[in-house]
């Protein structure tokens, strides 16, 4: 009795494997389209024929049959009267024997059963879905919440379903129909697609949010990196639903709730810009012609936006500018040069670059140093140049700051050159004034013996007079040597 039942059970399991294997051979072939795309329904024969047959397709409709496309051996195609030509088997494929059927701009209503008839004899029995991707609410703005969901016309008996963003997936959970974000952001703005499939086959659906507020920065705490005297900008930019005349720039304070003074060559732009979906932007962003320092710190633009339907929503980024500089010094006869960052919360490590200048303006760089230190022995044979500090997160090049040895040590040189001229004006800056009191002397002393003989004008008369005199004296001497020379020539020549 044992072994009978034990037979009818084995008998049972095997009819079921049979039967499991039966419907696995006659599952109806799945096609997923996204709504709005062309969907292909497959119709193929494996076989050639001679002549042109007859294709029909009709949709099944519970127990109705209904002609969507059908076409004679004559070659005339007959549609339903009333309804778009949107489906169709384009000709050049019958050739090879492809009768699929073409369906443009599919809609939910379009999903069902479909059968391919060639020669009057059913060929395949097609099912199509429909995937749909809705979001609501309709106009989302930032920190609304958002509801993501996905559809599928007719729903399939065993299928996955999947979410994108942008080409990256967002969960592995597969029964997931509603996606729904609290806090919706720019981070969650761009494609979304719903991914549905089975073992046959897939098929994705996407559709495009732009969520209205700031574009442009799309995190709420941006950080930008400026050098010292450099210009830097902050950028700003808001969806075309901006309201003019509500932004504003503020620097927040570090000590006090109260806002801070701008620097004094903070600029707000107000130009309208062309974005890549072609809506036009409203550029809010700051620009700051020469960053000094103190102007390192946080600061925040703020405005409206509104909706269509009248809703106005206030949205505000925070910027934080952190500033670099280089800082040479010297010690014992060794060059250091620091790298000075008001705020390396986020850097990682440096790299020292070194750039020397060639023939037609050519560059060479040299890596020198990548550490984690900000400090550099400068070598004594690199001491002229250019060197450049690049920091760095984990991920990405942040800034880099330049250091222009070769102006530096062209400034101290010029500096010594002054100091020497100004050494040697100086010292014929003395000279002179010595001369000059040296003359102011004489004159003095001249004027003062003036002085005292015309206090005395008697003697100045005697003195005149033996002066004269005197004058008078050599002159009879010069002459009467004269006159002594040319007798004694006289007597010479008589003699003779």
């Amino acid at each position: 009795m044992a072994q009978a039942f034990m037979k009818v059970q084995l008998l049972l399991l095997l009819a079921t494997a049979m039967a499991i294997s039966c419907s696995n051979c006659m599952r109806v072939p799945e096609v997923f389209v996204a709504s709005g795309s062309v969907a292909v329904l497959p119709c193929v024969m494996s076989s050639s024929t001679k002549h042109s047959p007859a294709v029909t397709w009709k949709r099944i409709l519970e127990s109705e049959e209904r002609t969507v496309w059908r076409r004679d051996k004559s070659g005339l195609e007959f549609r339903p009267v009333g309804q778009a030509p949107h489906a169709h088997c384009p000709h050049p494929n019958f050739g090879n024997s492809d009768y699929s059927l073409h369906i443009e701009g599919t809609r939910e209503e379009d999903a069902g059963m479909y059968r391919c008839e060639v020669e009057g004899q059913i060929f395949i029995n097609v099912m199509l879905h429909v995937i749909k991707v809705s979001y609501s609410p309709a106009e989302v703005f930032e920190g609304d919440q958002l509801t993501l969901s996905c559809s599928v016309t007719p729903q399939p008996v065993v299928m996955t379903r999947k979410w994108e963003l942008n080409g990256s997936p967002i969960t592995s959970y597969s029964s997931i129909q509603t996606y729904t974000i609290n806090k919706v952001s720019q981070k969650d703005a761009g494609t979304w697609s719903c991914l549905i499939g089975n073992k046959q086959t897939n098929g994705k659906a996407s559709t495009s949010l732009q969520v209205k507020g700031i574009l442009v920065p799309r995190d709420n705490l941006e950080v930008v990196y400026a050098e010292l005297h450099s210009s830097v900008t902050l950028p700003c930019i808001f969806s075309s639903e901006f309201l003019m005349n509500s932004s504003s720039w503020k620097k927040v304070s570090k000590t006090s709730n109260l806002p801070a003074m701008l620097p004094s060559f903070f600029n707000i732009s107000s130009k309208p810009g062309v974005s890549r979906c072609s809506s036009v932007q409203v550029d809010r962003s700051a620009y700051i012609e020469s960053v000094q320092d103190g102007d390192e710190g946080t600061y925040r633009c703020s405005g409206q936006v509104k909706g269509e339907n009248g809703k106005r929503v206030k949205v505000e980024r925070s910027i934080q500018l952190v500033t670099a500089q280089v800082l040479s010094s010297y010690r014992n006869g060794k060059m250091t040069l620091t790298c000075r960052i008001s705020d390396t919360s986020q850097v990682t490590s440096y790299e020292w670059i070194h750039v020397e200048y060639g023939v037609n303006d050519t560059q060479t760089f040299t890596s020198v140093q990548k550490t984690t230190s900000k400090v550099l022995s400068v070598p004594k044979e690199k001491h002229l140049g250019e060197w450049v500090c690049r920091f760095f997160n984990q991920q990405q090049l942040l800034g880099n700051v330049t250091y222009h040895l070769q102006m530096m040590s062209g400034l101290e040189g010029q500096q010594k050159s002054t100091s020497g001229n100004k050494a040697a004006m100086t010292i014929g800056l003395c000279f002179l004034f010595l001369l000059l009191v040296l003359i102011m002397l004489q004159l003095y002393k001249n004027h003062r013996r003036r002085k005292m003989i015309l206090q005395y004008p008697a003697m100045e008369t005697i003195v005149h007079l033996a002066a004269n005199e005197r004058e008078f004296k050599e002159r009879f001497k010069v002459r009467e040597k004269t006159q002594n020379g040319a007798c004694g020539e006289d007597q010479k020549s008589v003699s003779v």
